[in-house]
């Protein structure tokens, strides 16, 4: 079996087994690129749930960056504490701010070199906002992504961030890459786990080059 027909069945699988909790998810009904962008930032190194928390909270305060510049950090460091590491998280978050409300008028830029050039925005935290704020047809490579990718054979061993974006881009059609994208996130948070796999439950286990070894 080629790595497309393997692709097309992991897709067939995310959409049967997630689509309700893709449509439901915060970054796809929540389009507003300075929020996706910031919940991504906050969203480094801790759970979901603790995502969701600090960012309704920064958000009940706040609308935009020049509303966030003029907060004093330890009012954004109270707002965004369930994220863990807030004290770093609320000097990169205001940094940010400041950049967009001198550089960019406020807004989001929608190009994914100058995105990279924010504090605390890497390649993952810029595909996401382009993903689901610009209808860029990107998949982001979290942890999950990864891992299950490689596993799979659907991505080299040992292959980097853009590598293994544009293999996976290669097998997506661009409408599904949203699908794959949080497919992987969940079922790595169901049955893929880093850790300790649940292999002999898995309904992939068949084209899995992992289990096979």
């Amino acid at each position: 079996m080629d790595r497309k027909e393997k692709m097309d069945i992991v897709i067939n699988l995310f959409r049967k087994r997630y689509s309700n909790e893709i449509e439901k998810h915060p970054n796809n009904y929540n389009k507003d690129p300075f929020r996706v962008l910031i919940s991504t930032i906050l969203s480094q190194r801790t759970r979901e749930e603790n995502t969701a928390k600090a960012t309704d909270a920064l958000f009940s305060a706040i609308k935009t960056p020049k509303e966030l510049l003029n907060l004093n950090i330890k009012k954004i460091e109270e707002l965004i504490k369930p994220s863990g590491f807030y004290r770093q998280k609320a000097k990169t978050i205001k940094k940010v701010a400041e950049i967009l409300v001198n550089n960019y008028q406020g807004r989001v830029p929608g190009k994914r070199a100058t995105l990279i050039t924010l504090p605390g925005v890497g390649l993952k935290t810029a595909d996401v906002v382009l993903s689901h704020s610009f209808s860029v047809p990107t998949i982001a490579i979290d942890t999950h992504v990864n891992t299950i990718s490689k596993r799979l054979g659907l991505t080299p061993e040992g292959a980097d961030y853009e590598t293994i974006r544009i293999a996976l881009e290669s097998l997506t059609p661009l409408p599904e890459r949203s699908l794959v994208n949080l497919g992987f996130v969940f079922f790595g948070r169901e049955i893929c786990l880093t850790s300790y796999p649940k292999c002999k439950t898995c309904p992939l286990k068949n084209i899995c080059r992992y289990y096979k070894h």
